[in-house]
C-alpha cells in the first residue's frame, strides 16, 4: 500500500491532460478509472517516487482508491517550483 498526496501540480497536470476541470471530474458519483490512475501516477511522480512513464507505472499497480483530504500543507515532501 502506498499513500500519495495530490498537490496542486497534479491537479493542474490532470486538467491540462484531460481538458476537464478538477472539481467536475471528481465531483461525480462515478469517476472514470483512467482519471484515478492518472492522478495516482502523477502524485507519485511529483513526490519523486517513480521513474517510470505512465504506461510502465500502470503495469505495477493493482488498484487505486481515494482516501480523503488529509494533506499537510507543511509536508517537507511537497513538490516545489
Amino acid at each position: 500500500t502506498v499513500t500519495a498526496t495530490v498537490w496542486p501540480s497534479t491537479e493542474v497536470e490532470f486538467e491540462d491532460h484531460f481538458g476537464v476541470v478538477w472539481s467536475e471530474a471528481f465531483g461525480r458519483e462515478h469517476v472514470p478509472q483512467k482519471y484515478l490512475y492518472f492522478v495516482a501516477y502523477h502524485a507519485q511522480k511529483d513526490a519523486g517516487k517513480t521513474g517510470h512513464d505512465f504506461t510502465e507505472w500502470l503495469r505495477t499497480v493493482a488498484q487505486v482508491s481515494i482516501a480523503g483530504d488529509t494533506a499537510d500543507p507543511t509536508d517537507p515532501e511537497a513538490p516545489t517550483g
